[in-house]
């Protein structure tokens, strides 16, 4: 009974190890400074350690010895163990603090940052595009996009009693830099957009220069971006779902929704899949097993 049980027991790690890596994961961060996984499969959100401990937590980026890096309401740059969760102080970046209601929140603040070809991006409320140093946090200008800024504090009230929000998403694609952006007006009692200010679009920006170029329009909404496999998944905060971005045009389609414990994603990057060789490694492994078991099974009968 006991070889019967271990054989029962490898081939069921084989069966749940494959399902594992048949699901795409993307680690993501949230407005409740939460960290994890969403599986793109199932919408299944997974948090990862406790939450940040800076308010904030906008834009997810691959920084280059692994770790992952976001951005603080303080503009202050952290990185993220992405096993444990555990976050680390890198750095200011020098942009503007939009951290509490007296912050200067100036048009230099951080909004979001994401990577492409090996570099982390950033940008502030006007929308300029800065190079971030994964080391010092230090956030280098490299110049204006063109796409307007964000034309309000984040988060700041009107006389009616709405509040201004906004939408933002840069990352890599092909090696290329893009960015999703929307900003508008919400009322909270009717949960309703009652104004867009800044139409959603889709933009492709040279990270030479920082120069935007529209590529067309989008949903409102967009969060974050994150590409698995050659398709780039959008994840739409307004209406909870993952969607499919067309690079070529902004257009999207509907692939699933997303579990409500994600909250707002701000931003997401995806979880890399095993090395083939690390797979082979971990079959041979099983077979040795399973080699082991049967020897064990031959010996006692």
């Amino acid at each position: 009974m006991r070889v019967h049980s271990t054989l029962t027991t490898i081939f069921a790690l084989v069966l749940v190890t494959t399902s594992a890596y048949a699901d795409s994961l993307v680690y993501i961060v949230n407005g409740s400074q939460q960290f994890g996984t969403l599986n793109l499969a199932t919408g299944v959100f997974q948090q990862i350690g406790s939450t940040q401990p800076e308010a904030g937590s906008f834009g997810l980026a691959t920084a280059p010895n692994g770790s992952l890096v976001t951005f603080a309401y303080s503009s202050n740059l952290y990185s993220i163990n992405p096993a444990t969760g555990a976050p680390t102080l890198v750095g200011p970046t020098g942009l503007d603090n939009c951290a509490t209601s007296t912050s200067p929140c100036g048009s230099t603040s951080a909004s979001t940052l994401g990577n492409s070809a090996g570099k982390i991006y950033a940008t502030d409320f006007q929308n300029s595009l800065y190079n971030v140093n994964a080391v010092t946090g230090v956030a280098t200008l490299i110049g204006p996009t063109g796409i307007p800024g964000i034309p309000y504090v984040p988060g700041s009230f009107n006389a009616d009693g709405t509040i201004n929000f906004y939408d933002q998403a840069i990352f890599g694609a092909a090696g290329n830099l893009y960015e999703t952006f929307d900003a508008f007006v919400f009322d909270l009692n009717s949960f309703t957009v009652v104004k867009t200010i800044v139409a959603p679009a889709l933009y492709q920006i040279d990270p030479s220069s920082g120069l935007g170029t529209l590529v067309g329009t989008t949903d409102l909404g967009i969060g974050a971006v994150a590409g698995v496999d050659g398709t780039y998944y959008a994840f739409n905060d307004m209406t909870g779902q993952i969607e499919g971005l067309n690079l070529a045009n902004g257009s999207t389609n509907f692939i699933s929704n997303f579990d409500p414990a994600a909250g707002v994603i701000q931003g997401a990057v995806p979880v890399p899949t095993p090395e083939p060789s690390s797979l082979a490694l971990f079959g041979t492994g099983l077979l040795g097993l399973v080699a082991f078991a049967r020897n064990k099974l031959a010996r006692k009968y």
